[in-house]
């Protein structure tokens, strides 16, 4: 029981702070297509979230559904794999909603709804490294509109003239991590690093990872020698009992 609490002790000093440094809190990543039928809904998008997409003919969109109140400010932004072919990519968002003015699109819009599209195309996008993860991107400015009118809204994410290709779309910027987000960094790391076709090993996350793992792994060897030592005295004592004259 105390190796368990010494254990649970290091994992939250090691994976807690990592994954708090880790700026976005996971959506999906790679989770296959969606429409305005199938969105992920954001529960709260003031909160910094992230969502990864592999744009192919299969699957040529990523969408988002919320619920916004009059005059709230959304904080948008979205990035490119650095992946050498795809280089040339430069995704768009679409926002879209009750209020909001015509707008083409290559998809179907809901019913009655408007949008904005916010387009990278001729902007020159940033180097970025996420120390986390230990991956690299090409990141485009932040786009934080605001909407008129409270509803349900949609965020689509799309490489117009239908190219394929790996960017992320990333919502809010309030850092929110709870006990589920911790549980499962091991999981979204290695995900988040085969999407951008990097190995497995790599970031603080997984350096973080490591630490437990080996503090875990001398855990339990001292307990083994611990138990072999006690188990060792026991039978030494009752070998001494059933041999004793007395």
């Amino acid at each position: 029981m105390r190796n368990k609490r010494l254990l649970a002790i290091v994992a939250v000093v090691f994976l807690v702070p990592a994954g708090l440094g880790w700026s976005h809190k996971p959506i999906v990543v790679n989770g296959g297509p969606t429409t305005s039928r199938t969105a992920y809904l954001i529960a709260d998008p003031s909160v910094s979230q992230v969502a990864y997409h592999e744009c192919t003919p299969l699957q040529p969109e990523l969408w988002f559904t919320f619920y916004l109140e009059a005059n709230a400010t959304l904080y948008l932004q979205t990035g490119v794999a650095r992946i050498d072919r795809y280089a040339s990519v430069r995704p768009a968002m679409a926002l879209l909603g009750p209020g909001l003015p015509a707008v083409e699109v290559p998809f179907t819009l809901p019913a009655g709804y408007g949008g904005i599209v916010f387009t990278t195309e001729g902007i020159t996008p940033e180097e970025f490294h996420e120390e986390f993860t230990g991956t690299d991107s090409w990141l485009f400015p932040a786009q934080e509109p605001m909407v008129r009118e409270a509803g349900r809204y949609y965020l689509a994410g799309y490489i117009p003239g239908g190219r394929e290709g790996k960017f992320w779309m990333a919502i809010g910027k309030k850092e929110a991590f709870g006990f589920k987000d911790i549980v499962t960094l091991p999981k979204v790391l290695f995900e988040v690093r085969s999407f951008h076709e990097t190995g497995p090993f790599g970031g603080l996350l997984f350096w973080a990872m490591a630490l437990v793992a080996v503090f875990a792994a001398g855990l339990l060897c001292s307990a083994f020698f611990v138990a072999s030592r006690v188990y060792k005295k026991v039978k030494a004592g009752r070998d001494h009992a059933e041999y004793s004259p007395y």
